[in-house]
């Protein structure tokens, strides 16, 4: 029996992708790239913030230490305000002095951003007695 010599069985059979399996894999790449991306969004919101964090740390550790460094009957009781900008943010520092007995007072520095939910807030207590 002779076949027609444009019968496909008689073809050596093809090698390579066909146009679904290309597709199908340009696909599954392109999810890859787009969740690298996203994660790579988040990765840096999240060092954003830390290194916000980090400077309001500093900052309200830097007033602690600034208060430290008077005489004990040169601080007086009272809250103060000042603004200043961290990380391209502005940011309120309230220091709180409120005498505990005669000797001692607490220190309360909290810094928090001037407009609600623009960024992380951070406090902090510490207390200052006068040397007997």
């Amino acid at each position: 029996m002779s076949r027609c010599p444009c019968h496909r069985s008689l073809l050596p059979a093809r090698r390579g992708f066909t146009l679904i399996e290309v597709v199908a894999a340009l696909v599954i790449f392109s999810l890859g790239v787009l969740m690298v991306i996203r994660l790579t969004t988040t990765l840096e919101r999240q060092m954003r913030y830390s290194a916000t964090q980090s400077e309001l740390v500093v900052r309200a550790e830097e007033r602690l230490d600034s208060l430290d460094a008077l005489d004990f009957d040169s601080i007086t009781a009272g809250t103060t305000t000042v603004g200043l900008t961290v990380q391209g943010t502005s940011y309120d520092r309230i220091v709180a002095i409120t005498p505990v007995t005669g000797v001692l007072y607490r220190i309360d520095v909290t810094l928090s951003p001037a407009t609600a939910g623009a960024g992380p807030t951070y406090s902090t207590t510490s207390y200052r007695a006068a040397t007997w």
